[in-house]
């Protein structure tokens, strides 16, 4: 199936009060966004508490979502992986049941720029999967160049990049470079503004709260219809601390991500866990699962729980 532009929700991994995965709410969680209109599915990206997950439960997860999904949307499976040898074994394990990769590639130790080409190159070689770069800085630790991400982009099978950078000026140099790559930002709230240089979507978990309305906010950005893009964007927005910082109000978070992707250098250096809030706004929106996530993952506390609560109340969905 060929990949759609589009919005894809990184889809949350349910678990049960024990920590294992919680299969009967994986399924429900499959279903509510395959019932919606959104472009496609990403299990097991960062989102989806990917490098908690043994490499058997990553498996199951892969065949689990296989079997629901039969080719119903685009699914994107990610890899995370320390050395392109287990990379390839992972990648080599999912061939039967995956679309498209989206590789993490996080060297234990620090590595010249040209190990990690040659290592992504050989990967991208062994996979019969077409791959999407995972551009993920404040992770890995490796911020790349204009130049060097043209390089890794060009190498043959690697037909795009999610870019969680979220920086505007090395989105529209490398579209500009390579008109072809398909440009997914990781939040939707970016791509808005580097669509018209032919950025493909977003790979975000906004979406994962509001599928529909990230969908829709999506359509009409291509057909510019300037109502609904400004009345979707605002509902967007509400639930930025949510994903990002329940501490801090949206419109002063709206500021500051207006002024990090602007900046001249990326200045976003570090992320933090949302995954236990993402899962209890889940809940409070019918999906019948916990907001349990696997240690050492921050647990939720009652004030973050009705904080979101308060959320969700002020957004009429």
């Amino acid at each position: 199936m060929t990949i759609k532009n589009g919005i894809y929700p990184v889809i949350h991994t349910p678990l049960l009060e024990d920590e294992s995965i919680d299969f009967k709410g994986f399924d429900k969680c499959l279903g509510y966004y395959l019932d919606t209109d959104i472009h496609g599915l990403t299990i097991l990206g960062s989102g989806g508490e990917l490098p908690y997950f043994s490499d058997q439960e990553q498996l199951k997860i892969v065949q689990y979502t296989y079997n629901k999904v039969q080719n119903k949307k685009p699914l994107i499976i990610g890899v995370n992986a320390y050395s392109s040898a287990q990379a390839i074994e992972k990648i080599t394990a999912y061939k039967d049941y995956s679309s498209y990769i989206l590789l993490l590639l996080t060297p234990y130790y620090k590595s010249s720029f040209e190990n990690y080409l040659k290592a992504i190159k050989n990967i991208a070689q062994h996979s019969t999967s077409p791959i999407l770069f995972y551009y993920f800085p404040q992770i890995t630790g490796h911020y790349f160049s204009n130049q060097q991400l043209i390089k890794l982009l060009s190498i043959k099978n690697i037909i795009g990049i999610k870019d969680s950078s979220l920086h505007l000026a090395t989105a529209r140099t490398v579209l500009n470079k390579l008109p072809d790559t398909r440009y997914f930002s990781g939040l939707t709230l970016v791509y808005e503004h580097i669509a018209a240089h032919g950025a493909a979507g977003a790979i975000c978990p906004i979406a994962t709260i509001l599928p529909m309305q990230a969908a829709a906010f999506f359509e009409d950005l291509n057909l510019n219809n300037t109502k609904e893009i400004n009345k979707h964007r605002t509902v967007l927005k509400s639930v930025l601390p949510i994903a990002n910082n329940l501490n801090i109000s949206v419109s002063v978070q709206n500021s500051l991500l207006n002024i990090l992707i602007r900046s001249p250098k990326p200045l976003i250096k570090s992320v933090t866990s949302p995954h236990a809030n993402i899962k209890e706004a889940l809940s409070l929106l019918g999906l019948p699962i916990h907001a349990t996530v696997r240690s050492p993952l921050a647990p939720i506390s009652y004030e973050s729980k009705e904080k979101i609560a308060k959320i969700l109340a002020s957004i009429k969905i």
